[in-house]
């Protein structure tokens, strides 16, 4: 079994280290060029972009999901467990200058993002809930002939979608913040988890709509607040990070020498891994849309990258600014806890809340993405893949969570690749207007 995963092992480290984020980073330009810089256009009218998700004639009312909640939707299924921990190591390993190539990677993501969403409602077909069912697997039959391909994609999909990493991580925190019984919070988490899910899309984004704007509030107040004692060094900082982005960083505090590639790589991979950048699963939530051009709910997507990013900097920004990232400290979480705790009390328990909030409806949000891609493989697609959920949800609550969260990365990888191949050739189809 060690070898086993020491093999995955290796082939995340390929796929996440070298082959991923470089095709992201590269497609993501091709489109910038092509659009004349559209993500930047888009941001410069934001009031206008969300009026026109709030414009609905009376037709497009009568089917799919309210557009504005799918946006929290998204930003659910986006925001995780990574957005607070896992991107430490993006500055821990690779120097402050991780921070900026992050903003690199979601810059050129964001088309990838829109792009993948227009296609997914473009290709959509309406279905028997009033709704609609689309995504990366209805346009891959575009691209790949036969069946081979987009079945395989809609696999790993499904393994993608039984989020068994931040499921875990959730139940964790649990377990060792408030010394609950873990059957008990097994249990708990697989009740709701399931509840949300047999509702599909709509009941997921009334969770989201509610949940979301929650955890926004708090963890970016409890953020800016330590990061405001600060407010005198950051000018010196941001002089870092950009500094840093092009030389590297000297080895501080014990942790690897970090160089300019590892700066690279650590923050470009992490603002992919965590925004989802490339992996479908936003195409499949917003073609349920209500709205019936794509290129106004596909601008959604890039708004909605942008809030992933704004709390992926809050979490750097405050491990940057209270010195935790070269304290030694290897887990991201502890870092976090460690850079709040002089500022306010009981922060394992607000750790807690924030990990529930964020982890919670990222495991909504692919588990009923997961369903959506099971039901596109057979009408026994469902049935099966709940058993297989609620399987893996149990298993891996007894296992390490690297183990769960090397599935899960694999999966996500190999989803990219095929994915990116498919937007590329299907680049003279999307609209950039």
């Amino acid at each position: 079994m060690p070898s086993f995963f020491n093999f995955f092992s290796s082939l995340d480290e390929i796929l996440w280290g070298y082959v991923d984020f470089y095709i992201i980073l590269l497609i993501g330009l091709y489109f910038t060029f092509k659009s004349k810089f559209f993500q930047f256009k888009t941001c410069a009218h934001p009031f206008r972009a969300f009026h026109d998700l709030a414009t609905l004639t009376d037709s497009e009312k009568k089917k799919g999901v309210n557009p504005i909640s799918l946006y929290f939707s998204s930003v659910g299924g986006a925001i995780g467990i990574g957005n607070i921990g896992g991107v430490v190591g993006a500055v821990s390993l690779g120097g402050p200058g991780g921070l900026f190539w992050m903003w690199v990677a979601v810059l050129c993501g964001a088309l990838v993002k829109y792009a993948e969403c227009y296609l997914g409602i473009l290709y959509r077909k309406p279905n028997e809930h009033n709704s609609y069912d689309g995504g990366a697997m209805f346009y891959l039959k575009h691209v790949f002939p036969g069946k081979s391909v987009p079945t395989l994609f809609c696999v790993l999909l499904c393994i993608y979608g039984a989020e068994v990493f931040q499921f875990k991580v959730v139940e964790d925190v649990f377990v060792e913040t408030f010394h609950w019984n873990r059957i008990l919070v097994l249990a708990g988490l697989l009740a709701g988890t399931f509840y949300v899910l047999l509702g599909g899309v709509l009941r997921l984004s009334k969770v989201c709509r509610l949940l979301m704007p929650i955890f926004l509030l708090l963890y970016t107040s409890v953020c800016l607040y330590v990061i405001a004692q600060h407010a005198s060094e950051l000018s010196g900082l941001f002089r870092q990070v950009f500094k840093t982005a092009f030389t590297g960083q000297a080895a501080v505090g014990g942790f690897a020498g970090s160089s300019f590639v590892i700066a690279v790589q650590q923050g470009m991979s992490k603002a992919v891994y965590s925004g989802d950048i490339g992996m479908g699963y936003d195409s499949v939530i917003q073609s349920e849309t209500q709205i019936t051009h794509p290129h106004i709910q596909a601008r959604t997507s890039i708004f909605t990258l942008f809030t992933d990013c704004f709390i992926c900097t809050m979490t750097v920004l405050l491990v940057l600014v209270t010195g935790q990232w070269c304290s030694g400290q290897t887990h991201g979480f502890d870092c976090v806890v460690a850079a709040l705790s002089p500022y306010f009390s009981h922060v394992p328990e607000l750790m807690a809340l924030f990990f529930f909030l964020a982890g919670w409806t990222t495991i909504l949000g692919y588990l009923t993405v997961g369903l959506k891609s099971a039901k596109a493989l057979g009408s026994k697609g469902p049935i099966v893949y709940m058993l297989y959920a609620f399987s893996v949800f149990t298993l891996f609550s007894f296992v390490d969570q690297n183990s769960a969260r090397l599935v899960m990365s694999i999966a996500g990888g190999f989803m990219i690749l095929i994915n990116l191949a498919a937007l590329f050739k299907l680049r003279k189809e999307i609209s950039f207007s």
